[in-house]
């Protein structure tokens, strides 16, 4: 598609979010720099430019209401928009519709809570409203030009839904193994730690259930059952390091032998193994290259993508993107709300994040994550969660997206008495997602491999 910026707007945000939307609805996005009957798409305001272009798809620069972006059910073509189809992309993808809000909209992790946000304002927070955009661009350009796009998915694929496991405490009663190195902690610290090992061999005999949480054959025997993979995102990083957060951070340690020989069944059925960088990642961003080094040691497999434990993006999200590039991870998948099923920018596609300080798109690849155990399942009845999480699953399909569900690995199968709730939803869920056979489930890596191939087919157009 030959699109063209007015000279007043062309500016290198409006440049990639336009070439975004043409991108995910399935067209090569080639630049004009001047006017001619060459253009196809134009966006701009000026009325000499516009008459001169005899078939183009005219996007006006317009004003942006943070309501009026949300106003798009019942048109059929991007030029009726009562807003700016590209300005709103913007606002949406760079999470600028939230600059400015109180810290009272955060919670002490700096996570937005989601009714604080505007897609619950707007009744959106399951609807990937640029999702819709892109739908829209794509429905007027096929009939405007009889272009045929390369579709999103592949093998007639409506949606996708990527399974994965942060794994969070994956042995029930963890004790640091190794007492030599916590000469850095505080006397508070090591007092709790060593109340914690005494605690947790006091329980351990007296209820057992030691492998509870430790459900890791179970989950590839269950998704394997569908023909199903995932991907599992270990810490490297124990809360008992110099560097690690005390309160927050895991407490396993990836170097003892379970886990080697975990990392070799995992590689063994083509399941993934993903980084679940630690608590303070986005303090120090040397962190991020320490632990996945680490990880790529131990695992014995390149690891090319990352989630945040806690979500923990921090108070300045831009810079913790960047970092994630400069570390070198193919994809983030941190971008969500914590406390409610939903899409924390408004979208269920891939994208490339923009670097507002050097004006350039990273490298990156953020995809969303819509659905977690524990913002789905509450008090009500299994019944009514699993019809709200096939409703929400229907939403993905119905905008063609692409979502993460994220299920810890002690909660993805009834092992625990006290987490089986959970673990009874998560394989119920899988049966829902066997019997859509338009949509692909998989991992994040299967997932980049396709993505990779429908880019080289949309730049040989």
């Amino acid at each position: 598609m030959y699109y063209y910026i007015n000279k007043q707007y062309d500016n290198s945000i409006n440049n990639w979010a336009l070439k975004f939307l043409i991108n995910s609805a399935g067209f090569n996005a080639v630049k004009i720099n001047e006017i001619s009957n060459q253009i196809q798409i134009y966006y701009g305001n000026e009325p000499k430019e516009i008459n001169t272009l005899e078939n183009a798809i005219i996007l006006q620069k317009k004003e942006c209401s943070l309501e009026t972006v949300f106003s798009v059910d019942k048109l059929s073509i991007p030029e009726g928009l009562p807003f700016d189809i590209i300005e709103a992309t913007i606002l949406l993808l760079t999470d600028k519709v939230h600059k400015g809000i109180s810290l009272a909209n955060y919670d002490q992790h700096h996570r937005l809570k989601s009714a604080s946000s505007i897609y619950f304002r707007n009744k959106s927070l399951q609807k990937p409203i640029v999702n819709v955009y892109v739908q829209l661009l794509k429905k007027n350009i096929q009939e405007k030009f009889n272009l045929t796009p390369i579709p999103l998915y592949p093998k007639n694929y409506k949606s996708v839904v990527i399974l994965s496991h942060d794994v969070d405490e994956p042995e029930r009663y963890a004790v640091l193994r190794n007492l030599k190195n916590i000469d850095h902690l505080s006397r508070k610290n090591k007092t709790f730690l060593y109340w914690i090992r005494l605690r947790k061999i006091i329980r351990k005999k007296i209820f057992g259930g030691e492998k509870s949480y430790w459900n890791f054959e179970k989950i590839i025997d269950e998704e394997s059952k569908y023909g199903f993979c995932s991907t599992f995102f270990f810490s490297a990083k124990s809360r008992f390091e110099k560097s690690a957060n005390f309160s927050f951070d895991n407490s396993y340690e990836i170097e003892v032998n379970e886990f080697r020989e975990l990392f070799e069944l995992l590689n063994s059925k083509g399941f993934e193994i993903g980084l679940h960088s630690s608590y303070n990642a986005e303090k120090n961003t040397t962190f991020f290259e320490e632990e996945k080094n680490k990880l790529e040691q131990l695992s014995k497999r390149k690891i090319i993508g990352n989630r945040h434990h806690f979500w923990k993006l921090g108070e300045d999200s831009d810079s913790t993107l960047v970092a994630h590039s400069n570390a070198g991870f193919k994809y983030d998948s941190s971008t969500a709300f914590n406390d409610s099923p939903g899409y924390r920018r408004g979208v269920a596609l891939p994208y490339n994040a923009f670097d507002q300080k050097t004006s350039a798109s990273l490298s990156t690849l953020q995809i969303p994550n819509f659905l977690m155990d524990t913002n789905l399942v509450d008090g009500e009845n299994e019944t009514k969660i699993l019809e709200r999480a096939e409703l929400i699953i229907s939403e993905l399909k119905k905008a063609n997206g692409v979502g993460s569900i994220n299920w810890h690995v002690r909660m993805s199968y009834p092992s625990d008495k006290s987490l089986s709730k959970y673990g009874r939803i998560y394989l119920k869920i899988l049966k829902i997602l066997s019997n859509n056979k338009d949509i692909w489930v998989t991992s994040f890596e299967n997932f980049l491999k396709w993505q990779k191939e429908r880019e080289d087919l949309i730049n040989a157009q």
